[in-house]
């Protein structure tokens, strides 16, 4: 009988008996009624379901397994190849073996570092594909993604789309970092040797198809970009104006202390040119200046 925005009347006595008693009047408006949709979202979050015993099992294998990557790397790679029979087209998966690609000591019988990694991260870009029984299917990504994204309370409202969204995006994700770092190890070939410049171009055609500055995460992410089309341009399409230019927008954009690798790279090209020479020595002060190095007592 009583409806939202009603104001309730009344009075509150207090030892009503006792002499010098005071009253005081009462006023309550009436609240109005819960939204239906905050109680269908509470009734969604409880109703989510936990995860399988399997996948229970599954993340603690990985979990062990990463543990593993700077200590025991043939051990790691046994139980590597063990979970990729047991889930091939697992992401989070894909996303260790990428980690251990970039991080993991690299075995004392390779000769370049950079070639090493970039076997094994190629190893995981082709695993990744779907035709190699991997998740990602690029043309299926791109076609989901060219659309506009589900509204979030349509999503909230559809468990099949939401977990659509969910792998989607962890898909993306996983295929962005692999193609910004197969790019950055083949630039850093091609930095040593020109006549790899064929692999960096290829891997920059690739990257260019995900990968822009405005979908990283990080400055430091973004100073790796730059570096790659820096390299890019200077090596594969001998322009080096381009580099040029590249680079000191990343210093101009960009902050932190990966600036030190663009102004490194800075030096590298201003020594290419004639007459250039005093532009790179004041950059190798700048870069005294900036990041000092420390000596250590004896």
């Amino acid at each position: 009988w009583v409806a939202p925005g009603d104001i309730l009347v009344g009075s509150l006595v207090l030892d009503k008996d006792k002499e010098g008693v005071t009253s005081m009047d009462v006023l309550y408006v009436a609240p109005p009624k819960p939204k239906k949709e905050d109680s269908e979202k509470e009734k969604s979050d409880s109703e989510e379901k936990p995860d399988s015993l399997e996948d229970v099992v599954f993340k603690a294998k990985l979990d062990h397994m990463a543990k593993l990557r700077a200590k025991n790397a043939t051990l790691y790679q046994e139980h590597a190849t063990e979970l990729k029979k047991e889930r091939p087209s697992s992401v989070p998966l894909l996303s260790e073996l990428l980690s251990f690609a970039l991080e993991s000591p690299v075995p004392s019988t390779e000769l370049s570092e950079e070639k090493w990694r970039a076997k094994e991260v190629e190893l995981v870009y082709n695993a990744m594909q779907n035709t190699n029984d991997g998740p990602i299917n690029a043309t299926t990504l791109a076609q989901y993604f060219g659309l506009n994204e589900p509204d979030k309370d349509e999503l909230e409202a559809d468990d099949e789309a939401k977990k659509l969204n969910k792998e989607m995006k962890e898909q993306r994700k996983l295929l962005r970092k692999t193609l910004l770092s197969r790019a950055a190890l083949a630039g850093d070939i091609a930095n040593k040797d020109l006549s790899a410049e064929a692999g960096l171009s290829e891997a920059v055609t690739e990257l260019k198809k995900w990968v822009s500055a405005a979908c990283l995460e990080n400055d430091k992410e973004k100073v790796k970009l730059a570096i790659i089309l820096a390299r890019h341009a200077r090596i594969c399409q001998r322009k080096k104006a381009t580099a040029v230019s590249i680079l000191l927008k990343a210093k101009k954009d960009l902050s932190g202390k990966d600036l030190k690798q663009v102004d490194e790279e800075l030096i590298k090209v201003y020594g290419l040119f004639d007459g250039m020479g005093h532009v790179g020595d004041n950059l190798k002060e700048g870069i005294l200046a900036h990041f000092p190095v420390l000596k250590r007592g004896v």
